[in-house]
């Protein structure tokens, strides 16, 4: 290789990595955004430092660094358990501690067995099972996506500007790079791969664009989306009318009202974007005209205010606790609006504030 091709490949790839650990001081010290979310992130960002590293050593020292080689060998096994994990984030779903040590598993086994050189499976056997632990974890993130397709559309469709959006990005970023390093894998095999230069420099440029994703998804610039102004219109959900025939007792309406607060306190259905009366009524085991008659006639209230109370209630609690730093389009997704107009015209109904005004008054 010329020695001009490889200066430039060395400035390259210093820049990539230099931009990744700017990029991680960025997630370290800026206090926005949602913890989880910017602890997963930085782990991303982590594992894509080590292919520039260790191309950029290789072609310095002339031979790799055998520690830093394997780690370079073994991230694969890292990205099926992340992306997993960037999806639950972008569906709001938590991951238990033992379920998460579980999915790291393979990758600390690999490193293991990388490091110790103990050379116990045949490379054969390496790569198919490798070849499982890939395609098994990217057919269960479909699986998550196409489950909850209607969450989803409502994130694209009303909250783009948010955190949980640009992880979608994040997490289209990381199975290219798993289907890149399986494509390595196969290619060694067969014997067409001599060198990890080629891999090192496309993991790098991946990396260049996930450190800029990872920048929006903590700053969300609003060059790419407007929050909503003060002066701008918000349109109006127009309230169910009120039944005329009533079935239940008062007795009745009392039971049943202690039910649905309940099922609000286990379950919190409010949060459900595809929540609807007949949805509802069903997690009660009534009928939908018996919950229309709780909330309009016993209640006075309809379906969708009694649901917007609810995500407003929510919406309170992040604002006032330890939750804060969200930003209000993060909050608005997570406490369940379906779109952040409908979240501005509640909260100042409820306020008479804005929810940046009641963030900015709290602290």
């Amino acid at each position: 290789m010329a020695t001009m091709t490889i200066e430039i490949l060395k400035v390259w790839l210093i820049f990539s990595f230099s931009l990744g650990c700017w990029t991680c001081l960025n997630l370290l010290v800026n206090k926005q955004g949602d913890r989880r979310v910017k602890y997963t992130i930085l782990v991303f960002i982590t594992l894509l430092l080590i292919p520039p590293i260790d191309a950029y050593v290789t072609l310095t020292a002339k031979q790799p660094v055998p520690w830093l080689l394997t780690l370079h060998q073994q991230i694969t096994w890292a990205y099926g358990p992340l992306i997993v994990l960037l999806i639950k984030h972008v569906l709001l779903q938590k991951s238990r501690h033992l379920v998460l040590l579980l999915h790291v598993l393979p990758y600390s086994l690999g490193l293991i067995h990388g490091m110790l050189k103990l050379n116990w499976i045949p490379f054969p056997i390496f790569v198919a099972v490798l070849f499982t632990q890939v395609f098994a974890y990217l057919g269960y993130a479909i699986y998550l996506l196409q489950k909850h397709r209607g969450q989803l559309l409502n994130l694209i469709k009303h909250h783009k500007n948010t955190t949980y959006y640009w992880l979608l990005y994040l997490a289209a970023s990381l199975i290219f790079v798993m289907l890149l390093d399986f494509f390595v894998y196969i290619n060694i095999y067969i014997g067409n791969f001599h060198s990890i230069l080629f891999p090192s420099v496309m993991a790098s440029i991946v990396a260049v664009y996930v450190n800029t994703i990872a920048l929006f998804s903590v700053y969300q610039p609003a060059v790419f989306f407007h929050e909503l102004a003060q002066n701008e219109p918000i349109e109006e959900i127009s309230p169910k009318p009120s039944l005329r025939s009533i079935e239940l007792s008062s007795e009745a309406a009392q039971q049943l009202d202690e039910q649905l607060q309940l099922l609000i306190a286990t379950h919190k259905p409010h949060l459900d974007d595809t929540i609807s009366l007949p949805k509802l009524a069903s997690l009660l085991g009534v009928s939908s005209h018996q919950l229309s008659e709780l909330l309009n006639i016993h209640k006075s209230t309809n379906f969708y205010d009694f649901l917007n109370d609810l995500r407003y209630e929510e919406s309170i609690i992040f604002l006032t606790k330890s939750t804060a730093d969200l930003t209000i389009a993060d909050i608005a997704y997570q406490s369940g609006f379906n779109n952040r107009n409908s979240f501005y015209k509640v909260f100042k109904e409820k306020t008479g504030v804005t929810p940046s005004q009641f963030k900015k008054s709290i602290r």
